[in-house]
């Protein structure tokens, strides 16, 4: 009998055996209109859409009758990739259109060519202008600067979790304060010596470590075996997803009802103890997780070159850092297929309160960071020292930083001249027999100046082992080198060392 019950059923089963048909082709998320596109290279793109479709991908520059074409066909996974030819930029004031054309067409309008960098690491890479306030009031007041652009990848700790919508951004008014600061003062300054348009992709994720955004196997190559063993453990203790989400979400619950009674009463003495997070697939700082669920999804976005601001919570391990540094730097590299990609390394300043300055755990790193560059050809430090804060794991004078990198870049990878770039090391130390230390400097574009005569945090080691102040420091004739006399209980120095603790008041 053809009830109505049995027509829904019907219907029903015949939904079941329909196919499901794929999406038609798309781009990547990271493309969107307002992309900005590296000039005189390959354009990588890439998207999904369904198996076997077809796809042109078209990109039509101002001024110009015919576009850059390329065609491809989407894979068996579901994915397709072009490199487009290389193109130069546009001005500033023109744009390109970017077409895919498939099952359907995908247009992207106001398309820049111009020069992009990537800005990675944890929360000093991502502080944000507004967050910078005496020092931006008056920049964010008058915001605009429609040829710096920004793609800011949102937070993602597990890959299968939905990412929140974003695109790509203009400096203005409306914006602004969401730009990381950092990144953009880098960017202004390069726009304003290229005369192009300048695009950052962002992804950084506060409070995590170097291996969050590294691979297994860059992991174990870098010494990693134990905590990768200690990380399988804890994972192993959920028999499924959906046991570890269950704990999840409880925890969020737990959180975001303890925040909401502070909120209430923010002055209640005992608001409940916090939740324990359950380590999982959404424990952002887990080894490789990062690299899962937020690199993966810009890689490899065609860019010039990478800005890696992190380590503050790999400090309390410190001894590990330079070997995970020379092994993330040599991933990215093999990632964006570019084995001379330039990669510049922002200098820790500053740790939190409970650091206590004489310890050196933040010194450890700097170092490890000083090492790696100093030994990489396509890589330099940004020394931030001078701009750090007692207490302060944010420092909030942004713009020397953001400005370093950019000194550095427009010296090291667009080979302009006239203005120091790279900060003074010191390249060796001469003993006398009278026990005094005469140290040479590489990169000094000028003569020394101390601050401090004294330069409490220059050290020396004495025979005994004992780390001792430097008594006297004097300039050399020529300004260019630097005299340390040592105490008598330091007499012969073994070692010396500068501004080697958590934080030093330059």
């Amino acid at each position: 009998m053809n009830t109505p019950s049995s027509r829904a059923f019907s219907l029903l089963l015949l939904a079941l055996a329909a196919p499901v048909l794929a999406a038609a082709a798309q781009f990547a998320p990271v493309f969107t209109s307002g992309s900005v596109l590296q000039r005189d290279q390959p354009i990588a793109l890439w998207g999904t859409g369904r198996v076997g479709e077809p796809i042109t991908v078209e990109l039509l520059l101002p001024e110009s009758t015919a576009p850059l074409t390329i065609s491809a066909t989407v894979a068996p996974d579901g994915r397709w990739s072009v490199n487009l030819p290389s193109s130069p930029a546009t001005a500033v004031s023109a744009t390109a259109t970017l077409r895919l054309l498939g099952d359907t067409t995908v247009t992207l309008t106001d398309i820049a060519i111009g020069e992009v960098w990537l800005a990675l690491g944890q929360s000093n890479i991502e502080w944000r202008l507004n967050q910078c306030s005496p020092h931006t009031d008056s920049l964010l007041a008058t915001a605009d600067h429609p040829s710096v652009r920004l793609l800011k990848i949102p937070h993602r700790s597990y890959v299968n979790d939905p990412f929140p919508r974003f695109a790509w951004k203009k400096f203005d008014r409306a914006s602004a304060g969401h730009f990381p600061a950092v990144p953009y003062f880098f960017a202004a300054r390069l726009q304003r010596e290229l005369g192009v348009v300048v695009g950052i992709v962002n992804y950084s994720y506060g409070g995590t470590p170097i291996e969050a955004w590294m691979s297994r196997d860059a992991l174990t190559a870098a010494g990693f075996q134990s905590a990768l063993a200690e990380h399988d453990r804890k994972m192993a203790v959920w028999p499924d997803f959906a046991a570890y989400d269950f704990a999840w979400r409880d925890y969020e619950s737990a959180r975001k009802t303890l925040e909401s009674r502070k909120k209430t009463n923010p002055n209640d003495p005992a608001p409940g103890p916090p939740p324990t997070e359950p380590y999982g697939l959404r424990t952002k700082g887990r080894p490789a997780g990062l690299r899962e669920s937020m690199l993966a999804t810009i890689t490899p976005y065609t860019a010039r070159g990478a800005l890696w601001y992190q380590g503050e919570n790999n400090a309390g391990r410190p001894g590990d850092y330079r070997a995970l540094l020379t092994r993330f730097v040599a991933e990215l590299r093999a990632d964006w297929r570019s084995p001379e990609l330039p990669v510049f390394i922002g200098q820790l300043a500053s740790p939190t309160p409970n650091w206590p300055d004489e310890q050196d755990g933040y010194a450890i790193i700097r170092d490890a960071q000083r090492a790696f560059a100093a030994a990489d050809p396509h890589s330099g430090l940004v020394v931030t020292l001078d701009h750090g804060e007692r207490g302060n794991v944010h420092p909030i004078n942004k713009q020397p930083v953001g400005e370093r990198f950019a000194r550095l870049a427009l010296a090291r990878v667009y080979q302009q001249t006239g203005y120091a770039a790279q900060s003074p090391s010191a390249v060796s130390a001469t003993l006398a027999a009278d026990g005094r230390v005469t140290i040479a400097f590489a990169d000094l574009p000028g003569r020394l100046v101390l601050r401090d005569p004294a330069l409490p945090t220059l050290e020396l080691r004495s025979a005994s082992g004992a780390w001792l102040p430097a008594a006297a420091v004097a300039l050399s004739a020529d300004a260019r080198q630097l005299l340390v006399t040592p105490a008598p209980a330091a007499v012969p120095p073994t070692e010396i060392r500068y501004a080697f603790r958590n934080f030093c008041a330059l």
